[in-house]
């Protein structure tokens, strides 16, 4: 029997665990939700949540991976023969995951050349003939012009972008001169439409966004190229395996890291970047007593150190026999948990700036998700002294930061196929981003965000909450806490106390099945930024069901000993 690869160093490992766990989501969805649910207050309950869930989890699933030597599927088979279809299930979460995951790379690969060439600034197109009731001026630049004269406060006018009549107000308006003329719109975002800046380019002339996810518009062939860099880039960063990885992961990490502390140092020193990160951290401590700061730092902890996506269990497997799990679970969450803090300093610096340069408030100009990365952000980077420069940059540093968490999710499916059918890895991995290239295809349509944002809720909402749940309670009820601790200890630098039991026993499951009501009974409005309808939703749940099924038949099919 083949000797099981292993880690080149502890270092290796931690980088790579850590690589895997900070991602996009520490730039584009934690400073996002840290503002929404009470700033300060919420890095109170996001790292209380940590310590009581997210580093225990990481434990619990690097001692699964450690003490079986095997992926998920056969790390549960060997704890419960049954439960091979199981780690199946668990890999297809992380395998939908990465096919997204990539397609927002290959975003972020084709925005590199835009940000080289400023492709986001355009002129002003279709609107720019109407006739309006402001009165011109002498301005013969394109700008938001603040803040608003008061001769003009009052005067009625129709806004070009959505037709509709309003009446100049002294905030909330925004004015666009273009040349002679000054331009009225009744919203932040018609006036960027109007302009075609950066989301009118991004939404339109970049994804084609259809109207609604079933009109699949056309297939965006210029995303195609950063698709295929993307996936070679996934599939040659695991191509020997841990050996592969083990180098990758000093550029991965490092250089992202470096990007940031530039971000923070540039953004920190711009005009009006108090405000915003005054918006971001000052605390509403009255939120602490609201559920939904905790839903909202549970969910954000599961989501950021990637556990429930089969993927720490890999990463287990491949630690030598003598390994201090509990220390590198500890270092891991907290340095994921640090990035994601320094990354909410950056965005929220440079949003404080630009929201001081158009004269409105910082919640007018926060975003989350795409609407961030490849709207606001570029927005704020025009802007800059030296914007090409600091827009290869910053999406250098988005593909540095998700490069590590798209090639582990591949590892473990790569590790489950390798290591039922014993292939080699470079056949496995050959096999795994192939079919993860053919999934992602669809997405590179007008229809794109839409099947990205469906994909996305359903995976995170209830794909990893389900794995977590079944691994809290297989671990805790059936095989043994008090069992699996003692493991843990046996192979850490220190033992752990029965807090560990409790947190996998109850505090843990009952959070998990806290978080699923709450997101099934939330379910009675549209979901997401689009509105989507039931047939939407369906879809969603359609994966849910397929992924169970799928799990089964690959449990079922017969492996090589």
């Amino acid at each position: 029997m083949a000797t099981r690869e292993v880690w080149n160093s502890k270092t290796a490992f931690i980088l790579a665990a850590i690589g895997s766990a900070i991602g996009l989501g520490n730039i584009w969805r934690f400073p996002y939700i840290t503002f929404e649910n009470g700033g300060g207050a919420f890095l109170v309950a996001y790292f209380v949540c940590l310590f009581i869930a997210g580093i225990p989890l990481l434990m619990l699933e690097f001692s699964i991976g450690h003490m079986t030597k095997q992926a998920a599927p056969g790390a549960f088979a060997k704890l419960r023969p049954k439960m091979q279809w199981f780690g199946w299930f668990a890999v297809g979460v992380g395998f939908v995951i990465v096919t997204y995951y990539a397609i927002i790379m290959s975003w972020s690969v084709n925005y590199t050349w835009e940000a080289a060439t400023l492709g986001w600034q355009d002129n002003i197109g279709e609107y720019a003939n109407v006739e309006y009731a402001v009165e011109a001026t002498d301005l013969d630049n394109m700008a938001v012009l603040t803040p608003v004269p008061d001769r003009l406060v009052g005067k009625s006018y129709i806004d070009p972008v959505d037709g509709n009549q309003y009446t100049v107000q002294s905030s909330g308006t925004f004015l666009v001169a273009w040349e002679g003329s000054l331009y009225a719109m009744s919203s932040l975002g018609n006036a960027d439409t109007f302009m075609s800046s950066p989301g009118d380019f991004f939404y339109n002339d970049f994804l084609g966004l259809t109207s609604e996810p079933w009109d699949m518009g056309t297939f965006r062939w210029p995303l195609l190229v950063g698709f295929i860099i993307t996936w070679v880039w996934i599939v040659a960063s695991v191509w020997k395996g841990t050996k592969t990885v083990s180098k990758v992961v000093f550029y991965t990490v490092f250089i992202p890291w470096g990007l940031l502390i530039l971000f923070i140092i540039r953004g920190v020193t711009l005009p009006g970047a108090g405000a915003g990160i005054s918006y971001y951290l000052t605390p509403v401590w009255g939120k602490l007593l609201s559920a939904d700061i905790w839903l909202a730092a549970i969910s954000q902890v599961f989501f950021s150190l990637s556990v429930g996506f089969a993927i720490m269990i890999a990463y287990g497997s491949f630690l030598p026999e003598k390994t201090n799990i509990a220390g590198f679970a500890i270092v891991i969450g907290i340095a994921d948990a640090l990035t994601a803090f320094f990354g909410g300093l950056a965005v929220f610096s440079a949003l404080g700036y630009q929201a001081t340069k158009m004269g409105v408030q910082v919640t007018e100009v926060v975003q989350s998700g795409p609407g961030l990365a490849f709207v606001a952000y570029p927005h704020i980077i025009s802007n800059l002294p030296g914007a090409r420069i600091f827009g290869v940059l910053f999406f250098l540093m988005l593909l540095t930061l998700a490069v590590d968490s798209a090639f582990s999710l591949l590892e473990a499916a790569t590790a489950a196929v390798k290591d039922k059918w014993k292939l080699s890895h470079k056949k496995a991995n050959l096999i795994v981003g192939g079919l993860g290239f053919l999934f992602g295809l669809p997405m590179l349509t007008g229809a794109g965000l839409y099947i990205l944002d469906i994909a996305d809720h359903f995976m995170n909402s209830f794909g990893l909450t389900i794995v977590v749940l079944v691994e809290t309670i297989m671990i805790g009820w059936t095989i043994g806490a008090e069992k699996q601790r003692e493991y843990i200890s046996e192979n850490s630098n220190f033992r752990l106390g029965q807090w560990w039991n409790i947190c996998i026993r109850w505090l843990i499951p009952m959070g998990i099945i806290w978080m699923l009501f709450t997101e099934i009974a939330a379910r009675k409005v549209p979901y997401g930024n689009f509105g989507l309808r039931s047939q939407e939703f369906l879809f969603g749940w359609l994966i849910m069901l397929l992924l169970p099924i799928v799990a089964d038949v690959l449990a079922s099919a017969k492996g090589k000993k």
